[in-house]
C-alpha cells in the first residue's frame, strides 16, 4: 500500500483517497496513520467508506479521523440517507462528501438543499448524460457546494472545468490501456487536450476486450 501511495505521488497526482470501512475499525486508522506518516502533513489525502458505517460509528470514526487532515470522508453512510450525511456535515470538522450513487438531477436535489454534504460527487453517465450533469453542477454552486464527479474522467475533465469552484478529479491509471491517448498530469492538475470532442478514442486493446466479453450487439 505504502509503496503504491509513493509512486502515485512521484507520478503527479494530486491527492490520495484510501479505502476505510474495515471490520476492524483500528485497522483503518492504522492504515491512516502509515500514509500520512509516508505523505506529509500537507499532502491532500481523502478517505471513502463506500457506505460501510451506520451513523454512531461514522460519527465515532469520523472524529477519530479529524487528526489526519483530511480533505474529505467519503460515503460514510447509506447514499440515500441525506438526515444521516447532514447530521455528519454538522457535526465533523472534515468535509463529507457523496452522490455518487444518485440517478437524478432530483436525488441530487435533495441532497444539496439538505445540507446533506460538502463535496457533491455526479457520475455524468449515471445520472444521465451531460444535461442533468450540468444542472446538478449550477445548482451546487449556487449553494457553494465544491464538485467531486465520481468515475468517467475522461468526460468529467471538461465538465469540472466549467465549475466555479476548483474541482476534484478521480484519476484512474488501470483504465490508461482502454485509451490511444492518456490524460495528462502536470503538478497535480488534469490537463484537457484540444483534441475534438471528450479527446479519447478507444484502444484496440479495448474493442478486443468488448468483443470478447459482449454478446449484446455482435455480428452473427
Amino acid at each position: 500500500m505504502l509503496k503504491n501511495v509513493v509512486i502515485s505521488r512521484e507520478n503527479g497526482i494530486g491527492g490520495i483517497k484510501l479505502k476505510v470501512g474495515q471490520p476492524n475499525c483500528a485497522e483503518d486508522i492504522r492504515r491512516l496513520t502509515a500514509v500520512r506518516e509516508a505523505l506529509g502533513d500537507e499532502f491532500p489525502l481523502m478517505v471513502d467508506a463506500n457506505q460501510q458505517w451506520d451513523r454512531e460509528t461514522a460519527i465515532r470514526m469520523g472524529r477519530k479521523m479529524e487528526q489526519f487532515n483530511l480533505i474529505w470522508i467519503e460515503e460514510p453512510l447509506d447514499a440515500y440517507d441525506i438526515e444521516g450525511h447532514a447530521q455528519l456535515a454538522a457535526a465533523l470538522d472534515t468535509p463529507i462528501a457523496t452522490g455518487e450513487m444518485l440517478t437524478s438531477f432530483r436525488e441530487h436535489e435533495q441532497l444539496i438543499l439538505g445540507n446533506a454534504s460538502d463535496f457533491v460527487q455526479p457520475d455524468a453517465p449515471r445520472v444521465g448524460g451531460i444535461s442533468p450533469f450540468l444542472k446538478i453542477m449550477d445548482l451546487a454552486a449556487k449553494h457553494g457546494r465544491k464538485l467531486a464527479p465520481h468515475f468517467a474522467m475522461e468526460v468529467h475533465l471538461h465538465l469540472s472545468a466549467a465549475y466555479p469552484l476548483e474541482p476534484w478529479l478521480e484519476h484512474f491509471e488501470w483504465l490508461n490501456p482502454l485509451f490511444n491517448e492518456q490524460l495528462e498530469l502536470r503538478d497535480g492538475r488534469m490537463w484537457i487536450s484540444d483534441r475534438h470532442g471528450l479527446g479519447f478514442t478507444l484502444s484496440e486493446q479495448a474493442r478486443r476486450w468488448t468483443q470478447l466479453t459482449c454478446e449484446f450487439g455482435k455480428r452473427p
